[in-house]
């Protein structure tokens, strides 16, 4: 976010999910994926001070072929659109 911060003590998880959990307990701050924050931050329990930036990620669903229409898979294919 181009925001710079001082070097502190702090403390180091295995993964991004245990910083997240932290910091919901208010143990401190945490950078975490829009995805796993969104419900926490609309309810109140997590704040974004400095709001998201897109890094380009995303999420692809790759076949052999196109799905039939009225398969699950077509369905599926579908249901994820309407996410977008």
């Amino acid at each position: 976010m181009g925001e710079d911060s001082d070097e502190a003590p702090g403390q180091v998880f295995e993964h991004f999910y245990f910083s997240l959990q932290a910091a919901t307990a208010g143990i401190g701050v945490a950078i975490g994926p829009w995805p796993l924050v969104c419900d926490d931050i609309d309810g109140g329990i997590l704040a974004a001070p400095f709001g998201f930036c897109a890094d380009g990620s995303g999420y692809y669903l790759l076949a052999p072929g196109a799905f039939e229409q009225n398969s699950p898979q077509g369905y599926f294919q579908r249901w994820l659109h309407t996410l977008v």
